[in-house]
Parts: structure tokens; sequence; C-alpha cells
């Protein structure tokens, strides 16, 4: 009779593990079989459309989230040790980890250029998850106003060749973070439960001109 094996333990998921209290990584459980169970995958993986829809991220900026917490592996399918891979970085890591991920999340393209299109494309996306897509043409042309603010507060230091234009370094983003910490923080917070304070307040605030003040100061 030959003896079963359990599969060898990976390392960095172990010490990915060990960021998270015991109740943490319950919860985490709890919540991943719940999304797998509503992506219909017998409760093995969360599908994009299920995470963004969760989590409150949409457009380009949700489906750059999901490859990044998928590590790029490109089939749809989000594991468990995914999950909290993504989560003991992303929320748990030391402060140049965090923003070094969310440097790479801006990068919407995956091309490891962060260009301007790409900035335009994360703005995009944080006005779609905060402002009502109903809002009125004078609300919607107050938003572009605030969103252009953001774009030119944006240093481009790299020279990059065939992209015929600049590209932000990880130093012109942690830059721009601290010039609009705001942005920073709800960059960082996009993982976080969708009913949180935070999440709740900066995502379904019915007041355009009230969280459009929290994003600039």
């Amino acid at each position: 009779m030959g003896n079963a094996q359990s599969p060898p333990a990976d390392p960095v998921f172990d010490a990915a593990s060990r960021a998270f209290s015991n109740q943490e990584l319950e919860d985490l459980n709890s919540l991943f079989v719940s999304l797998a169970a509503q992506s219909g995958s017998n409760c093995k993986f969360i599908s994009q459309s299920v995470f963004q829809a969760y989590f409150l991220v949409p457009g380009p900026l949700g489906a750059r989230m999901f490859q990044l917490a998928t590590r790029k592996r490109n089939d749809g399918m989000l594991t468990f040790e995914d999950l909290v891979l993504t989560k003991a970085t992303y929320e748990k890591g030391a402060r140049d980890e965090i923003e070094e991920f969310i440097y790479q999340l801006c990068d919407v393209t995956g091309d490891d250029i962060l260009a301007r299109s790409d900035l335009v494309a994360v703005l995009n996306s944080i006005n779609e998850a905060i402002f009502c897509p109903k809002s009125d043409d004078i609300s919607l042309r107050s938003n572009q106003d605030i969103l252009e603010v953001f774009i030119n507060a944006a240093m481009f230091s790299e020279k990059v060749e065939r992209l015929g234009d600049d590209s932000m370094s990880l130093a012109d983003f942690r830059s721009w973070c601290g010039l609009l910490p705001s942005a920073r923080k709800f960059l960082g917070s996009l993982l976080m439960p969708p009913d949180s304070v935070f999440c709740r307040k900066a995502r379904l605030s019915s007041s355009p001109s009230t969280t459009s003040r929290r994003f600039i100061f």
C-alpha cells in the first residue's frame, strides 16, 4: 500500500498567512467561499466579474487589480491563496511594498509603463466608483475639472522612446501620492469590504462636491 502524501507547503503563502490573525483568516475564508459560490466554481475560485462587483472597482482599474491579485496568470480564477497573498502585500505590507503594488496597479495596460493615459483611466475608474453615473451635466463637468487637477499634479519624468511620451517613475508616483493623500488612501482601500466606513463614505456619497473636497484635501 502506498502512503498518501500531503502537497508540499508553500512557504510564500505560509509567510503571507502569518500577517493575519486566526480570526482574519477565517473571515477571509468565509468571504472567499461566498464569492466563489457566486462565481459558480464549486467554491474553487472567484471570477473577475464577481470580484469587481463585490469590491466595487469598475473599469480598467478593477481589471488590473484582478490581474495582479491572480498573479498575472490571466486564467480568470482567483484562488484563496491569491486572495491571502494579495491582501498580505497590499494591506499588511511595509509602506514601500504597498506603494509599489499601487504603482503597478495604476499601470492598467500592464506594459510596465505608467503613462498619462494609464493615470487618466485610473481616475476615470475612481470617478465612476464614487459619483453617480446619472449626475447632471454641471456635476460631470465639475468632476472632469477635478480629474484634470489630479492629472496636472502628476510628474512624468522617465523618457520612453517607443511610447513617444514620458512615463511616471515610482519616485514620481510617491511624490504624487504625497500631494494627493486622499487619492492614495482610495487606491489603498480597494480590497476593503464595501460596507466599511471609508468605502461607504467615499464611494456612495450623495454629494459630489463633498467627495471632491475630500479627495483634494
